[in-house]
């Protein structure tokens, strides 16, 4: 009784193992592509300014606070900028583009990449 159920299980046995050696055998290095995230900086929403991911909107150093704009209305007040985008935006004559990446509307808080 054993020694049939061996008999008919070590075909199927032999196909995964064939199916493993080719899966092992075909090269996946160089075909993934790397994935990047672009940097992102938290900002504060104004009441009522609604913003959607993807959104394009102007990013604004305004003395030393960094603004997010529609147009010419400020929606959005960056909350800590770092160094690196203050020294960024005034070698960019103080204005940029920015994208807006994810909203959380609950705690009124957009995140914006700039470009």
């Amino acid at each position: 009784m054993g020694l049939e159920f061996i008999r008919k299980a070590a075909p199927a046995f032999r196909k995964g193992l064939d199916r493993s050696r080719i899966a092992l055998a075909t090269p996946k290095l160089f075909m993934q592509l790397p994935t990047s995230a672009p940097r992102t900086y938290a900002a504060t929403l104004r009441d009522g300014a609604q913003l959607l991911p993807g959104e394009s909107v102007g990013v604004r150093l305004n003395g030393e606070q960094v603004i997010a704009q529609c147009g010419l209305t400020p929606i959005a007040i960056f909350t800590s900028p770092t160094r690196e985008l203050m020294d960024a935006l005034r070698d960019s004559f103080g204005e940029a583009c920015g994208r807006v990446q994810e909203v959380h509307e609950i705690a009124g808080i957009a995140e914006i990449s700039v470009c």
